[in-house]
């Protein structure tokens, strides 16, 4: 089942972390989600270089910023919760 979330970064584990609700998932390197742009989604997968970015379309990149927050979607039961013991 595919559910809507944000994308936001965690400053203080420098990651990111995906937001449904009021649970949070982990999101690492090589994650594949469907990011929003002027309400049409893409599909892209998280990478890092010396910044956090994304590829859209195998063609073209950009840097995610940090302090920004994206509206995304993913397969939910594809991620882990933050709080999960393992």
């Amino acid at each position: 089942m595919i559910s809507r979330g944000i994308l936001v970064f965690d400053h203080r584990d420098q990651e990111w972390r995906v937001w449904i609700g009021q649970q949070a998932y982990w999101m690492g390197q090589g994650d594949s989600f469907e990011l929003r742009i002027r309400n049409k989604y893409f599909r892209t997968h998280l990478q890092k270089d010396l910044d956090w970015f994304i590829t859209l379309d195998y063609d073209v990149s950009f840097i995610l910023h940090i302090d920004e927050i994206y509206k995304i979607k993913i397969e939910k039961h594809d991620y882990i919760p933050v709080d999960s013991p393992f």
